[in-house]
C-alpha cells in the first residue's frame, strides 16, 4: 500500500481541476477542455491534540467569538452529507434533485458548470428549494475575482479595492440569500426592496375584521441607523395594503407609529409620536384590530393609536421591511371576530404558512463556496473574503476547501479564517493499495481544528479516475469510519455525477453516470447514508475528539497514536482498529472502534471495565455492551460510552 507523492506548492487536485475549469470558462478567459495537474498527497510531521478538557473550551471560545452561524446545513439537526459535481445545467430538475435527497444529501456544493452564471445558479437554487435540499452557492464572478485578481492598490494590474471585494460579495450574497428566514425560533426579516417588500399568510385573502398579534425586535439597520418593524395587515398584494411601522426614522431616535395606506404602490403616510425610545435588544409586543373601518393598535398592551379608514376591507396580514431594514418577528395569533384563532405560528417550523416577498431570495441557499484549495499565498485574501461574507449575511456558511497534504497550511486556515468549518480532500482508494499517508492528513486537520473550534470536514471519494480505483460499498463505509474516528462533522461525496470524459483524468463510475443512469454506487451511498453516516453522524456532532489511537497493528502508519486504555475501553487484542475517544458535553467517555480494514471483518476482544453501551445505527438505538467479543464489517465502525 502506497501513497501518493506530493504536490507542487501550487497545484491542482482533480477537484480543483475541476472547480477552477469551470469558473475560467464562466468568466470567458479558459477552454472548458484545458488540462489538470495531479492531485496533492502526503502528510507531514503528526500534530498532537490537546487534552479533552482544553480541546473542548478552545473549541467553545472559538465557536463563540465567530461571526457566522454556519448556516442552515450546521443548524437543521441532520449530519452534514455534502456533495460535489451535481447534475449539469441540462439535467438541473426538480426530479434529480429529488433523486438527490432520497439518497440521503443534506446539501450540495456547484461544478458541472452549474456555477457557469447567475441564471443557471438561480435556476438550481429554486429546484433545489422545491427538492428540501441546501446550496453552498459557487458564484461565478466571486469564484473569478478571488482566483485570478489580488486585494490592494486598484491601480495595480489585477488588483481591486477592497471597498470593490466587499460590495461585490455583499451583492452576491444579496442576489441569493433570503430575506426572511426561521432564526432560534423566530422569524428574522432581513431587508426588503427600496420601496418595500411584504410577505403575509397565504391563507388569509377572504379575512375582514380581525386582531393581528405578534411579537417584534426592531434592528437598527435602516440607513443611518434607525430601527423600524413593519406589519401589513388587509393585504390584497404588496402594493394594495395598510401598512403600520414602528420606527426611529428621521425622529432622533424616538419611537413614532407610521401609518401607511397602499393603493397602487402610493402611499398616504401619517405618524403617531410615541412619549419613549425605542430601546435596543427589547422585543415589543404589537395588537393591532380591525373592525370595519376601525383600526386600533396597541403597544404592550397600551392603547397608542385609533384610525377610520375605509380603504381596504379584506385581505390577509405580514410583515413589511424597506431596504435594509430588518428587525425579528414572532409569536403571531390572528384571531377573528367572534374569538376563533384563525392562525398561529412561534416559527418552529420554517415558512411554509407564508407568502414570501417577490424577489426575496431562496431558501434553498446555505451559503457561499468562496474558495477551493487555495495556496499558502493566497489563504490571506481567502480570510478577508470570507469575513466580508460573513458580516454580509450572519446565517450562513462562508465555506473553503483546502489542498491535500497542506502542511502547516491547516493551522495558518484554522486561525486566520472565519468560517465554522475546516474541509480538506482526499482520495485514498488507489488502482492498487490505499494511500496510508490518509491517516497523518486526517491528524494534521484534526490538531487544528481543535485547537481553534473548527467543525473538520472532509470529501471522500466516490468515483473512479486515473490511479484511482472505482470505490466498492466497503470503501465508501471505511473512509466515513476512519473519517468519523478523527472526529469529522461533515462528509462530502466526490463526485456525484461522473464528469465528462473529455475533460481529462479518466473519471468513471460516480453515483449517476455521464448520460445520467443511476449506477450500483448510487444504492450504496443511499444505504450508507440513511443507515450508517446520518444517524451515526449524528450521535457524534456533539462529541469532542480526544485522540485517535490503533490497536493490534505492529507497524502503524503516522497519524495513529498507540492504545491506551481508559475508563470504558482498558484492553483491545485480535485484528487492527482505530479507535476514537471523545467525551461528550457531560465529560462521559465515547469510542468508536473502526475497523482498519477496507476489505476484511476485524474479530477483536475488548475489554470493558464499566458498564457500557453500544449504538446501533439501523435501529437507531443503544443497547448493553459487555465485554468480550465484538465482529465489525469492512469498513465498518461500532461506537461505544460509558452508561
Amino acid at each position: 500500500m502506497t501513497a501518493e507523492s506530493d504536490p507542487p506548492a501550487d497545484g491542482l487536485s482533480r477537484k480543483s481541476f475541476l472547480v477552477l475549469g469551470g469558473a475560467l470558462v464562466a468568466a470567458g478567459v479558459a477552454s472548458p477542455f484545458g488540462g489538470g495537474a495531479a492531485s496533492a498527497t502526503t502528510g507531514a510531521t503528526t500534530a498532537t491534540a490537546a487534552a479533552a478538557g482544553a480541546a473542548t473550551a478552545a473549541a467553545a471560545l472559538a465557536r463563540a467569538a465567530s461571526a457566522t452561524t454556519g448556516g442552515p446545513i450546521m443548524n437543521d439537526g441532520r449530519f452534514p452529507i455534502g456533495l460535489f459535481w451535481p447534475p449539469p445545467p441540462t439535467e438541473t430538475t426538480v426530479e434529480r434533485y429529488r433523486e438527490i435527497a432520497e439518497a440521503g444529501f443534506t446539501y450540495v456544493h456547484g461544478g458541472n458548470y452549474s456555477n457557469s452564471d447567475v441564471q443557471i445558479t438561480t435556476h438550481m437554487l429554486r429546484v433545489a428549494d422545491e427538492a428540501g435540499v441546501y446550496v453552498l452557492v459557487e458564484d461565478p464572478e466571486i469564484k473569478w475575482l478571488l482566483q485570478t485578481m489580488n486585494v490592494g492598490d486598484p491601480a495595480q494590474p489585477f488588483t481591486i479595492s477592497e471597498d470593490e471585494l466587499r460590495q461585490r460579495i455583499t451583492n452576491a450574497v444579496n442576489r441569493y440569500a433570503p430575506s426572511w428566514r426561521t432564526v432560534g425560533g423566530r422569524l428574522h426579516v432581513l431587508r426588503g426592496s427600496g420601496s418595500g417588500s411584504i410577505g403575509w399568510v397565504a391563507d388569509g385573502a377572504a379575512w375582514q375584521d380581525y386582531t393581528f398579534a405578534f411579537d417584534t425586535e426592531p434592528l437598527r439597520t435602516g440607513a443611518g441607523g434607525y430601527a423600524q418593524a413593519g406589519w401589513a395587515f388587509r393585504i390584497k398584494d404588496e402594493a394594495n395594503a395598510y401598512v403600520w411601522l414602528l420606527s426611529t426614522q428621521g425622529s432622533d431616535g424616538k419611537a413614532v407609529l407610521k401609518k401607511a395606506v397602499f393603493v397602487n404602490g402610493n402611499p398616504i403616510v401619517t405618524q403617531v409620536a410615541l412619549p419613549y425610545q425605542l430601546e435596543e435588544g427589547r422585543t415589543y409586543h404589537v395588537e393591532t384590530a380591525l373592525s370595519g373601518s376601525t383600526i386600533t393598535t396597541r403597544i404592550d398592551g397600551v392603547l397608542v393609536d385609533t384610525t377610520t379608514d375605509s380603504t381596504h376591507a379584506a385581505g390577509s396580514a405580514g410583515f413589511r421591511e424597506a431596504g435594509s431594514e430588518s428587525a425579528y418577528f414572532d409569536n403571531v395569533v390572528i384571531t377573528g371576530a367572534g374569538g376563533a384563532t384563525l392562525f398561529r405560528d412561534s416559527f418552529d417550523e420554517g415558512l411554509g404558512a407564508w407568502r414570501l416577498p417577490a424577489g426575496s431570495g431562496y431558501g434553498a441557499f446555505a451559503g457561499l463556496h468562496l474558495f477551493d484549495e487555495p495556496s499558502v499565498a493566497r489563504l490571506p485574501l481567502v480570510a478577508k473574503a470570507v469575513a466580508m461574507a460573513n458580516d454580509a449575511y450572519a446565517d450562513a456558511l462562508s465555506y473553503v476547501n483546502l489542498f491535500p497534504g497542506f502542511g502547516a497550511g491547516y493551522e495558518q486556515a484554522a486561525r486566520d479564517i472565519d468560517s465554522p468549518v475546516l474541509s480538506f480532500d482526499r482520495y485514498p482508494i488507489l488502482a492498487s493499495g490505499e494511500d496510508l499517508g490518509y491517516f497523518d492528513n486526517w491528524a494534521q486537520v484534526r490538531a487544528a481544528a481543535l485547537k481553534h473550534g473548527r467543525d473538520p470536514w472532509i470529501y471522500i471519494q466516490s468515483v473512479g479516475y486515473a490511479n484511482h480505483a472505482i470505490p466498492t460499498k466497503a470503501d465508501l463505509l471505511w473512509q466515513i469510519s476512519i473519517s468519523l474516528a478523527y472526529g469529522c462533522k461533515g462528509i462530502q461525496y466526490f463526485t456525484y455525477w461522473t464528469p465528462d470524459p473529455a475533460r481529462g483524468e479518466a473519471f468513471t463510475n460516480g453515483l449517476i453516470t455521464v448520460e445520467g443512469k443511476r449506477t450500483g454506487l448510487y444504492r450504496d451511498t443511499k444505504q450508507v447514508n440513511a443507515d450508517y453516516l446520518a444517524p451515526l453522524g449524528k450521535q457524534m456532532l456533539e462529541l469532542t475528539s480526544t485522540a485517535v489511537q490503533v490497536a493490534g497493528l505492529a507497524n502503524p502508519p503516522a497519524g495513529l497514536a498507540p492504545f491506551e486504555g481508559d475508563a470504558l475501553v482498558s484492553a483491545v487484542s485480535g485484528d487492527p482498529v482505530v479507535l476514537g475517544r471523545f467525551v461528550d458535553a457531560d465529560d462521559r467517555l465515547h469510542t468508536l472502534v473502526a475497523n482498519y480494514s477496507r476489505r476484511d471483518r476485524a474479530r477483536v476482544s475488548l475489554t470493558l471495565p464499566a458498564e457500557a453501551e453500544a449504538y446501533d445505527p439501523g435501529d437507531d438505538d443503544w443497547s448493553r455492551q459487555r465485554s468480550g467479543g465484538l465482529t465489525l464489517r469492512a469498513g465498518e465502525a461500532r461506537l461505544l460510552r460509558m452508561r
